[in-house]
């Protein structure tokens, strides 16, 4: 009994380090037994076991609690989410306003926690319409250092200092959230406050070169990011050689030969 108890939180959900799924069951339970807290590594991969097996409002509606269950996870440090291409009636998986903003909601979440190293997602359509969605996110925690991208709002036209939004103060060019609600914040926004992100992966994601363009300047204020893998997307090779060239030295793109 002593050790069962050990293992459960507060909350009576177990306190284990690393979950990884590959079905959408095993994944609804992981959400529902696994502390948030806890979790360092958290791995989903439904397209280990092949496409059209799942209904789309079930992927919906999991990917939503995920988003959800991923504001609580404090220790996360690798999180990879990979969806099956096409849905039960095999037609093309896509995500809608309201799961992106709620995925958008969970990584701000897990911004915020400042421990997250790898970063993947895989068959997850990212058109430039979702990648500059805004969705408002939770309230900052106090005294949380939030680190603004080069495509957000509050820094300047010229590319020069940020502007600190109501409510915030600046400090050695970071901006420190108040115990307020935080201004509204896109896909790209969330990006550039991961600060401890090492490896980042958006392969098979409809990514066009429009949208590729919009990611060099968040990810060059990434100052321990690594590695960039963009394959298996529609990015021209021209496009792909200026992110490329946009990119900090010590940051290595990949992806240009398995491009559609």
């Amino acid at each position: 009994a002593g050790l069962a108890s050990g293992l459960r939180g507060k909350t009576g959900q177990l306190r284990v380090g690393s979950v990884v799924v590959v079905s959408l069951d095993a994944f609804k339970q992981a959400l529902l037994r696994a502390s948030p807290g806890d979790i360092e590594v958290l791995r989903v991969d439904l397209a280990t076991r092949g496409t059209g097996r799942y209904d789309r409002g079930e992927i919906s509606r999991a990917l939503q609690e995920l988003g959800q269950y991923l504001e609580g996870a404090s220790s996360l440090q690798s999180l990879s989410v990979r969806l099956a291409s096409f849905d039960v009636a095999m037609e093309r998986l896509r995500l809608g306003p309201e799961t992106w903003a709620a995925l958008i909601r969970g990584l701000s979440g897990v911004a915020q926690f400042g421990r997250l190293k790898a970063l993947e997602l895989s068959h997850v359509t990212i058109k430039a319409s979702q990648a500059t969605q805004t969705v408002e996110c939770p309230k900052a925690r106090p005294g949380r250092v939030l680190r603004r991208a080069a495509t957000s709002p509050t820094r300047s036209s010229g590319g020069g200092d940020l502007l600190a939004p109501k409510g915030q103060s600046l400090l050695l060019g970071v901006a420190i959230a108040k115990d307020e609600e935080e201004a509204p914040r896109s896909f790209l926004d969330v990006l550039g406050q991961l600060a401890e992100l090492e490896e980042l992966r958006l392969t098979h994601d409809e990514i066009l070169g429009s949208t590729a363009m919009m990611l060099p300047p968040v990810l060059a204020s990434l100052p321990k990011l690594q590695r960039v893998d963009l394959a298996r997307n529609n990015i021209p090779k021209q496009v792909m050689q200026e992110v490329r060239d946009a990119l900090p030295r010590r940051t290595q793109l990949s992806g240009d030969e398995k491009q559609a």
